[in-house]
C-alpha cells in the first residue's frame, strides 16, 4: 500500500506539472505580438496633425505678424492637401566648425539623436577673429533637413527655391517635423503663410496654409530678428 501510495503522489504531481505547462504554452502561443505604433511612421498622417494655437512655438510668429495683420492667428490656418514629398539622404557636415556657426540655430530631438538644420543652406555664417558670429544671405533656395547623428546622414525633408522662404522648424514629435514659413506660386512680393508638417520616416506632407497674403519685404525681417536673438548679427 505504501508503494502504491507514493506511485500515486507520484502520477498526481506529474499530471499537475503537465496541465501547468499546457497552460502556459497556450498562453505564449495565443497572445498577440507586440506591434509597433506605426501609424505616423508608415501610415497617412493627416489623422494625426493637429494646430495647437497655445502652444508657445507659434507665439514668436504669431506677435510677428499681428503687428501688420491684426487678423493673424494660427487658427486661421486651413488643411490643404496632404503631398507625397520624397525623403533624400545624404552624408551630413558634423564638423567642429559647422557645429561652432550653425548650432545655435539647430533643433535638438528629445534625446539629442538628431536635430533639424532649417537655415545652414540659406545662410552663410562666420566667426572673426574674436569669435563673434556674423550671417549673410547665402542660396536662394531653401533646404530644411534632419540630422542622424549616429548614422552621419543627413535627410532632406523640404526644399524649395526663391518661391518660398523658410522661418522656423521645430519637433511636433518623435516623427514629425513642424516647418514655418512662407510661400508664394508667382515668386512676387506678396507670399502666403505656412506650416508643413513633414513625416521623416516617408515623406508625407501635410500643409497649412494662412487665409490670406503678407509682402515679403516686412516678413524677411522676421529671420533676422530670430537669427540675432541667438547672438548672431546679420549683415547685408
Amino acid at each position: 500500500m505504501y508503494l502504491v501510495d507514493i506511485f500515486m503522489r507520484g502520477a498526481n504531481y506529474i499530471s499537475f506539472f503537465l496541465c501547468l505547462f499546457t497552460l502556459v504554452f497556450v498562453e505564449s502561443c495565443t497572445e498577440e505580438e507586440p506591434t509597433e505604433d506605426v501609424a505616423i511612421i508608415n501610415v497617412d498622417t493627416t489623422n494625426t496633425i493637429s494646430l495647437n494655437v497655445n502652444d508657445d512655438i507659434y507665439k514668436s510668429w504669431d506677435e510677428f505678424y499681428s503687428k501688420e495683420d491684426i487678423s493673424f492667428s494660427i487658427d486661421s490656418f486651413r488643411l490643404t492637401d496632404t503631398i507625397s514629398g520624397e525623403l533624400y539622404t545624404t552624408t551630413a557636415n558634423l564638423s567642429d566648425t559647422f557645429f561652432k556657426h550653425y548650432e545655435r540655430l539647430i533643433t535638438y530631438n528629445k534625446d539629442s539623436s538628431k536635430f533639424i538644420d532649417p537655415l545652414s543652406y540659406s545662410l552663410i555664417i562666420e566667426a572673426d577673429k574674436n569669435g563673434k558670429l556674423t550671417a549673410r544671405g547665402g542660396e536662394v533656395d531653401h533646404e530644411v533637413s534632419v540630422v542622424d547623428i549616429a548614422k552621419k546622414t543627413k535627410t532632406r525633408l523640404l526644399f524649395c527655391g526663391p518661391s518660398c522662404e523658410i522661418q522656423k522648424a521645430f519637433w511636433y514629435n518623435d516623427h514629425i517635423v513642424g516647418i514655418m514659413g512662407l510661400s508664394s506660386e508667382y515668386s512676387d512680393e506678396y507670399f502666403t503663410p505656412m506650416i508643413w508638417f513633414v513625416n521623416i520616416n516617408n515623406g508625407i506632407t501635410i500643409p497649412y496654409e494662412y487665409h490670406s497674403s503678407i509682402s515679403i519685404a516686412d516678413a524677411s525681417n522676421f529671420v533676422k530678428d530670430y537669427v540675432e536673438s541667438k547672438g548672431i548679427e546679420m549683415v547685408d
